[in-house]
């Protein structure tokens, strides 16, 4: 699903440009930092009308703006379509970092770019995601990242360990997509085992696994990596 619907839409200088709305307090905000101008705005409108408060986005990290940018305390840096041929990755983070020392760093590329976002995990990024995602899915991830989880896509799991091959999708087991299709639907380990006929052990221990081969940390980033492969659609059939 792309982020950004099709259409024209006239261009707005946004260089600097900080959220001067009188909505109420967001519980997580954010900057947006490089991509294209219409891209940006198809991604902030997204954040906006989800919750999530957006407090400024900029063509890059430099001058001359800096200074306002600095004045700035996002909860999390969304990074959109980082340029490694223009900086090494070390370089990317630090001047991230100079400029919102206290935030994390989410980036995100499209879809074939695993690389990109491969470099941005191994600089030194909170998270990553790609531009495909839901706009649900896209808060929920800055929202776990505002938290200080990780969050990196099971299909770049390979690259970041360094093998310079994406991983393939894992074939999972009838049980263990009926597990996933119960954390879709917010079941606790409990309600699963019931549904299942077994006990609330053996689906812990079944999760365990689970994790493991889908490269996640928790059930809930295992239900978002669900939802991107389409499984909230079977999961009403």
């Amino acid at each position: 699903m792309s982020m950004i619907a099709a259409g024209y839409v006239k261009p707005v200088p946004m260089t600097g440009e900080t959220n001067t709305s009188s909505a109420p307090q967001a519980a997580v905000s954010v900057v947006l930092v490089g991509g294209e101008t219409l891209y940006r705005e198809g991604v902030r409108s997204m954040l906006d009308r989800n919750g999530v408060l957006v407090l400024g986005e900029f063509a890059e990290v430099g001058a001359p703006d800096c200074a306002q940018k600095g004045k700035l305390a996002p909860d999390v840096v969304l990074a959109l379509n980082p340029d490694f041929s223009v900086a090494d990755g070390q370089d990317w983070r630090l001047r991230l970092q100079h400029v919102w020392p206290g935030s994390k760093v989410v980036a995100m590329a499209q879809p074939g770019e695993e690389g990109v976002l491969a470099a941005a995990v191994k600089a030194g990024a909170d998270g990553c995601l790609f531009t495909d995602t839901s706009a649900e899915a896209l808060v929920q991830s800055v929202k776990l990242v505002a938290l200080g989880e990780g969050l990196f896509p099971a299909r770049i799991a390979a690259l970041i360990a360094g093998s310079g091959q994406p991983c393939a999708r894992p074939r999972l087991t009838p049980r263990e997509k009926d597990i996933l299709r119960g954390l879709l639907a917010g079941y606790s380990n409990k309600m699963i085992a019931n549904d299942l006929g077994t006990t609330d052990m053996t689906v812990k221990a079944q999760l365990r696994h689970l994790l493991r081969k889908l490269g996640v940390a928790n059930r809930t980033q295992a239900a978002l990596w669900a939802r991107e492969q389409g499984m909230m659609t079977e999961a009403h059939h």
